[in-house]
């Protein structure tokens, strides 16, 4: 682009550092093109001011819209006729062009040899439960699948994963060993299901508009827009979708009230309460909706079971989570130490990742241990922990959710059928039951949530 040298010749009209905010804009015009992208501005208009001082007094740059190009700069007190973006606004989208650019970066250092940005996403669709956090960073840097594309693909994987459940969950209740086909069709099933996992995340970590394009092309639909991962099973699936809804945000409760209203399976019921949870723990201004909307459904009828008195009961756990969210955050983490310890229990003395104490356990791998942790949803004691970890997730950043590859590769063996035939067992063999689930916060005789086979008096309510 030419040099704008009626822009270059007013700077003169302006303080030495606002004239060095103004140059650093008028050098970086992906930065500009971006901000002016992510602005909504009156229909008509072929100029824009962006202030780089008081959106009022100025001064401000006069670009063209939406080509970017610098027209003029306004001294303070300079006035004009054209709408205006502010400094802090400015200031905000300029701070994701950085993170974009110093993630892509990160990628590139991140390739393989053999790699080039196409290959990125493979990792999505094949590493399963091996994909860490530079995967993530990876594929949204490159930006190979955002948004909308990432959504379609994800309802793709969760109905593939569903029907290939389906079929063998009948065929692993018969298997006398694994074959060279069973190993095929486990391990595929083990792909579709945890890509349905990553696709969600990398859909719902874009920007405001691609959530609400999301929003809106679900919203004639019936069911929570996240009732296809949830489905996956596994306390992991479903905190993800609490995650997502609360990404959202606020828009979503009538449509995960109604799911939760209407819905006679565990699933969705368990699905629509806790992302409204979610979002009453990520948006302060949305809580007092979303904790009405959970007390109407309860409290559950005392010594009545079928799917009223489950909803009542679900709906009553998630909003004990909301109303207790620190003590249950930090239950959540201090079980992701746990996890942690037996985790790498497994290397030899003297390694890194090898935690003799669960006080060794730094607090972001605890949580991500937390969050990231597949504890059965159809036990009592998986949705304990489940509820517990809501506020983490809810909170969360995409890149919260998963390790870094070192802990990964050190803590983690290569896939093996087991797994995958582990999961369906655990499926088909504990069918979901009308019966009441354990409060958020376990009695002091009750079995701690950790999975220590300790009563909780006995183990983290030690101290309560």
């Amino acid at each position: 682009m030419p040099h704008a040298h009626h822009f270059l010749e007013r700077l003169d009209r302006v303080t030495r550092e606002q004239t060095e905010f103004a140059l650093e804009l008028y050098r970086d015009h992906e930065a500009v093109r971006f901000v002016l992208d992510h602005v909504t501005l009156p229909p008509g208009n072929d100029r824009v001011a962006l202030a780089i001082d008081d959106p009022r007094e100025g001064p401000f740059v006069l670009v063209t819209v939406p080509e970017g190009r610098f027209v003029t700069c306004l001294g303070k007190g300079m006035h004009h006729q054209h709408p205006v973006v502010e400094r802090a606004r400015i200031d905000a989208l300029i701070a994701k062009v950085a993170d974009k650019r110093a993630r892509r970066e990160m990628a590139q250092r991140d390739l393989r040899h053999d790699e080039d940005e196409d290959d990125v996403f493979a990792r999505v669709t094949t590493r399963g439960d091996r994909f860490c956090r530079e995967d993530l960073v990876a594929v949204t840097a490159f930006e190979a699948i955002v948004g909308d594309e990432a959504w379609r693909m994800m309802l793709d994987f969760a109905k593939e994963a569903l029907e290939a459940r389906a079929l063998l969950e009948v065929h692993v209740g018969r298997m006398k060993g694994v074959t060279l086909q069973d190993r095929k069709g486990l391990q595929a099933l083990h792909r579709a299901e945890w890509a349905v996992l990553h696709l969600m995340t990398i859909a719902c970590a874009g920007d405001r508009r691609d959530l609400d394009t999301l929003v809106e092309r679900h919203r004639p639909l019936p069911g929570s827009p996240t009732f296809g991962c949830s489905a996956q099973g596994g306390s992991v699936f479903f905190l993800r979708s609490a995650w997502a809804c609360a990404r959202m945000g606020r828009a979503e409760l009538p449509k995960y009230r109604d799911t939760l209203s209407e819905a006679k399976d565990w699933i969705s019921m368990m699905d629509a309460a806790m992302g409204i949870g979610a979002v009453a723990l990520r948006h302060s201004g949305a809580k007092v909706e979303a904790r009405r909307i959970l007390e109407s459904f309860g409290p559950p009828p005392e010594g009545q079971v079928g799917p009223d008195a489950l909803r009542a009961t679900i709906a009553g756990g998630v909003l004990t989570a909301v109303d207790d969210a620190d003590n249950c955050a930090q239950a959540a983490v201090t079980s992701g130490r746990d996890i942690a310890v037996q985790l790498g229990s497994i290397l030899p003395e003297g390694h890194a990742l090898k935690y003799r104490a669960v006080e060794d356990v730094p607090e972001p791998i605890a949580r991500a241990v937390a969050l990231s942790f597949d504890a059965d949803m159809q036990d009592a004691e998986g949705i304990t922990f489940a509820t517990c970890a809501l506020p983490l997730a809810a909170r969360a950043s995409a890149e919260d959710f998963y390790l870094p590859r070192e802990y990964v590769s050190a803590w983690l063996r290569a896939w093996e059928p087991v797994e995958t035939i582990e999961r369906l067992k655990r499926s088909f063999a504990k069918r979901p039951k009308p019966t009441p689930v354990r409060a958020v916060s376990p009695g002091r005789n009750d079995p701690c949530p950790c999975g220590s086979g300790k009563k909780w008096k006995k183990c983290h309510g030690s101290g309560r």
